[in-house]
């Protein structure tokens, strides 16, 4: 018998193989769970007394079996998308309420804005109407490449994205760029403010008094290695979407601003003379909340941004996981310029970073009032699972201890295949609904 049909054979007679396949269901297919042993006693206060017990020993295998939540799709695709749903339903409650914000948040100005990435040297595009690079001058590069190519690229060549020549791109400011995205983005912040002051000749304390600029951003890699970041900007009243901005907050005052404002950001790296702008290539669109044509809509949004969340990786470009030493970068499925742009990680010091190219931050952050948190949007769903169980969410004065420690993680081989068609199962069922 084939080692596999051994596996699955000996998954499928373990005794306790129905109540696992009925967890392995319950936390919706997960395809890299983590396992724990320990407990959680409720205990009446005062006297001690137990009112509740969940142990490992009473779970399928003698241990809790919960989700990984992890949010890469190369990782574990249903728990990916969960979290992509989550993404989408904060984005869409801070554009057309709903999730405790209300509906009136469409009234207030916000658009939707892609900030990119400066140059570091000429790489290959992937153009439609003409070829990759045409130049009339035809004198070759410091190295001796040459500076055209009249080749046309598709979107999935792995030659998009790369330089013309190794030697000549700036790898040390484009990995300091992806390392200190996080405070361009805070000083464009601050800069919002200050402009907005500015326009209406008032200080900045003033101004942080008459209205807020709320936001919720996505960080993309590109096919050259660099991070863009697509987001929602928007004008609130002083406290956030339930506070409807000043008359003269318009729409078209949120671009001009944004675009002014990200003009003049600018961050010199501690320690060096490099100073860090955002690219030239701005694009800001107003949102509509309509539903139909040819509109930026507000769905349209939340699902682009939600899109980028759980699948942020870029095949050949980005890995979905740290790297622990040197001799695994030269084994990467990447192409010779990610792997460069990986190398000179780990020199400037950003090894910890190295599979993102030096990006520190999260895939998506937003300001603390943009709309609901994913916090709150996790409680619910726990608190949903909790009464469709039947399982009382309010302890009142009860004492709860909890007890756990990791045990180990993933299925067996044999698992793997029975947790795979658990996923197909509902991913076919949801697929269904939302067809009917």
């Amino acid at each position: 018998m084939h080692f596999t049909d051994q596996e699955v054979l000996a998954t499928a007679t373990h005794p306790d193989f129905r109540a696992w396949l009925a967890r392995i269901k319950h936390i919706g297919g997960c395809q890299h769970p983590i396992h724990l042993i320990g407990h959680t006693l409720t205990l009446e206060a005062g006297t001690g007394r137990l009112l509740a017990a969940l142990t490992s020993e009473t779970q399928p295998h003698k241990r809790l079996t919960i989700a990984c939540g992890n949010r890469r799709v190369s990782r574990c695709e249903p728990c990916a998308r969960l979290h992509q749903g989550d993404t989408y339903h904060l984005i869409a409650a801070g554009l057309a309420g709903g999730k405790s914000i209300p509906d009136t948040v469409r009234t207030h100005p916000r658009v939707f804005a892609t900030f990119t990435a400066p140059s570091f040297g000429a790489v290959h595009r992937h153009t439609t109407d003409g070829p990759c690079r045409s130049r009339k001058r035809t004198a070759p590069c410091p190295h001796g490449r040459p500076l055209a190519c009249p080749a046309h690229h598709t979107a999935d060549d792995p030659v998009t994205g790369t330089p013309l020549c190794l030697g000549c791109y700036d790898y040390r400011t484009a990995v300091l760029f992806n390392a200190h995205t996080r405070d361009l983005w805070q000083r464009l912040n601050r800069n919002l403010y200050e402009d907005l002051a500015s326009t209406l000749g008032v200080s900045r304390s003033v101004m942080r008094r008459s209205v807020r600029v709320s936001y919720a951003k996505v960080a993309e890699w590109q096919r050259r290695g660099t991070i863009h970041f697509h987001s929602v900007v928007r004008f609130d009243g002083p406290e956030g979407p339930t506070d409807p901005p000043p008359a003269w907050a318009s729409t078209g005052l949120l671009i001009r601003t944004i675009r002014s404002a990200t003009g003049r950001v600018f961050f010199t790296v501690p320690g060096t003379q490099v100073v860090l702008r955002f690219g030239t290539q701005l694009d800001i669109r107003p949102i509509t909340p309509g539903r139909t044509g040819d509109d930026l809509t507000e769905r349209a949004v939340a699902s682009y941004i939600a899109k980028y969340v759980s699948k942020p990786e870029v095949t050949g470009v980005t890995v979905d996981r740290p790297i622990r030493d040197l001799a695994t970068i030269a084994v990467l499925p990447v192409t010779e310029h990610t792997r460069t742009m990986i190398r000179t990680c780990w020199a400037l010091g950003f090894r910890r970073w190295a599979h993102q190219l030096g990006y520190r931050g999260h895939t998506a952050t937003k300001s603390r009032r943009y709309s609901t948190t994913y916090t709150a949007l996790r409680a619910a769903r726990a608190d949903h699972r909790r009464s469709a169980n039947g399982e009382d969410s309010d302890t009142g004065d009860a004492v709860v201890e909890r007890n756990w420690r990791y045990s180990h993680s993933g299925h067996t081989v044999g698992q793997a295949m029975f947790a795979e068609g658990i996923e197909e199962d509902l991913r076919a069922a949801r697929e269904d609904g939302d067809a009917s």
